[in-house]
């Protein structure tokens, strides 16, 4: 079952560098179609499945590491059993927060702001050399359980730091996924490029259906099957990051803002954004 699902603002202004390495997260897993204001990696140990992430669809594999930056939505779906476990590494952080700390170190400032501008939107490597990475992430975290640090966001950023030094030569081996597997479902690749176009005004399914040549039960089954969610959440979805992005970069109001990014009716606009964020937008502008 889907969950539709937005992780809390908040966690990132009470921790900034949120880390996890190598987790089972196999009974915890749910399928959320969410984003994040702050980078996201994630290192698969374990674990077999996709990667939707708005308009591209990436096989998941053991080795893939995943990058993603603020405000891209993105599904996981896997394929999750007693044999076949999800095994991975997190690391969340705030990109102001963590460049502080990486002013001292240009060189890797320079790889970071690579990966963060990269023209792709999205860096999904497949590690050819599982195993060095692997080696170091089970080093750090055995060092922090025998020696934990007095300050753990002083340490989380060291470790981060220490990570990016050491990806910086596996990323130019690995291989990055510059060909997502649109092809197999261009039908749905159309679909989310026209709600991408389209996001703004008024959605009916009739005038998408129409669009990519399809009924609108078959578009809209065609797009739940490819993606695992369904053509409202993807608007919806798609709608909050505009909404989200015009609230911490512009000084429009409130309602106009709803406006721009597809609501026109305030009240709804206000709810839904409180029901999916869990604060309201103008609490979300003030974070």
């Amino acid at each position: 079952m889907l969950v539709f699902e937005h992780c809390p603002y908040l966690d990132l202004d009470r921790s900034p560098i949120t880390i996890e390495i190598c987790y089972d997260h196999s009974r915890g897993f749910k399928q959320l179609f969410h984003f994040h204001p702050g980078i996201e990696i994630i290192y698969v140990h374990a674990g077999v499945g996709s990667l939707v992430v708005e308009q591209t669809i990436h096989e998941v594999k053991p080795g893939t590491l995943i990058f993603m930056k603020p405000f891209q939505p993105h599904y996981l779906k896997l394929q999750i059993s007693p044999t076949q476990p999800y095994v991975r590494t997190l690391i969340k952080y705030d990109v102001a927060y963590f460049a502080e700390y990486l002013k001292a170190f240009p060189s890797i400032a320079q790889f970071h702001d690579y990966i963060c501008g990269d023209p792709a939107g999205l860096q999904v490597q497949y590690m050819s050399e599982r195993e060095p990475l692997e080696r170091f992430l089970a080093e750090h975290k055995e060092r922090l359980q025998r020696s934990p640090m007095c300050s753990p966001m002083e340490g989380n950023a060291l470790f981060l730091i220490a990570l990016l030094h050491f990806l910086y030569p596996l990323w130019q081996k690995g291989e990055p996924d510059r060909q997502p597997k649109r092809a197999e479902v261009p039908v749905v690749v159309r679909m989310m490029d026209w709600i991408n176009e389209n996001y703004d005004k008024e959605f009916q399914l009739e005038s998408l259906a129409q669009a990519v040549h399809l009924s609108p039960n078959h578009a809209s089954g065609l797009f739940r099957k490819a993606t695992g969610k369904t053509i409202t959440e993807f608007i919806i979805d798609r709608r909050l990051k505009q909404a989200c992005i015009l609230l911490k970069t512009t000084t429009r109001s409130v309602q106009e803002i709803g406006e721009k990014s597809g609501w026109p009716n305030f009240n709804y606009f206000c709810n839904i954004f409180k029901k999916r964020m869990g604060v309201t937008p103008k609490q979300y502008r003030n974070i």
